[in-house]
């Protein structure tokens, strides 16, 4: 079907499955350990992956090989640091923050495209990526913005919005995609990925702070290692590549809202007026982002 080949449709799905791992994170407390969740996840997605682009594995090795720096910043930023960072936050904040937080990611890309391909960044766009960040902020306070002078903060809230500075590198990264199929690809950043979250695994074993998966857990990896693992990222990559980084991250800013819509559905948060808020400002910059496009 042709609708699967638009890129708009892609990365609508691809939020909406990156909304379906931001619920899932949230469920995942106490069910099973965050940095387990990585380790597994990435090990089941590289296995599938494997069987379904054996055929194409060791051709693309040569072109790889080249590109061996790039592709394990990109799988370590991408794969293991966003999520890994991701699944920690989720311990200390609602799905509801999650979601919002991670809206500020085409601020980032913008910024990093800038720092790192000096692409030229106009005054409305930086009028966009300061409304996004009075966006955050909002969150991260809790609708307070006198607990920022105090340095009151949501720890969860903070180190997602380290996630979202690690995906955004990646993202940016992406331009710089060698041509070799996206599933491919992301075959071989699922093998650094599960590489890199060893160590992290090896931390929470030796730390006491490993948690088996319960019944619930088992279900909940499912989840992750089908659709946001999966079906996102490949959808992602099309994406990047039909439309560019800049726009495609736009999308992301869908995740607040079907994380929202999900939390308060499936896990009884409770959506309040800074949210509102927030996700309204957070709007407001993606049409002074998309400005220059247009």
């Amino acid at each position: 079907m042709k609708i699967f080949y638009n890129a708009h449709f892609l990365l609508t799905f691809t939020s909406l499955f990156w909304a379906f791992n931001t619920i899932a994170g949230r469920a995942a407390v106490g069910e099973v350990s965050p940095l387990l969740i990585v380790s597994v996840r990435w090990f089941f997605v590289s296995l599938i992956l494997t069987v379904i682009c054996r055929k194409e594995l060791i051709n693309s090795c040569i072109t790889l090989r080249k590109k061996l720096k790039w592709l394990i910043i990109m799988g370590l930023f991408g794969f293991t640091g966003f999520n890994s960072s991701y699944y920690i936050a989720a311990h200390d904040t609602i799905a509801i923050n999650l979601g919002i937080v991670q809206g500020t990611m085409p601020a980032f890309i913008i910024i990093i495209a800038r720092i790192w391909l000096k692409e030229e960044i106009k005054l409305i766009h930086l009028c966009g990526v300061l409304i996004t960040f009075i966006a955050v902020l909002l969150v991260v306070s809790a609708g307070d913005f006198k607990s920022l002078l105090s340095f009151k903060l949501n720890k969860g809230d903070v180190i997602m919005i380290l996630a979202c500075t690690l995906y955004a590198v990646y993202a940016v990264g992406l331009r710089k995609k060698p041509k070799i199929g996206a599933l491919t690809l992301l075959t071989f950043f699922s093998y650094v990925a599960f590489l890199g979250s060893i160590p992290g695994l090896l931390y929470e074993t030796l730390s006491g702070n490993i948690i088996p998966p319960s019944n619930k857990g088992i279900i909940i990896l499912a989840v992750i290692i089908i659709f946001p693992s999966f079906l996102a990222q490949i959808f992602f990559m099309k994406g990047v590549e039909k439309i560019g980084p800049a726009r495609s991250g736009l999308y992301t800013n869908l995740v607040p809202v079907f994380s929202s819509l999900l939390a308060v559905v499936f896990l009884g948060e409770v959506f309040k007026i800074y949210h509102l808020i927030s996700l309204a400002l957070i709007f407001v910059g993606i049409y002074l982002f998309e400005y220059k496009q247009k």
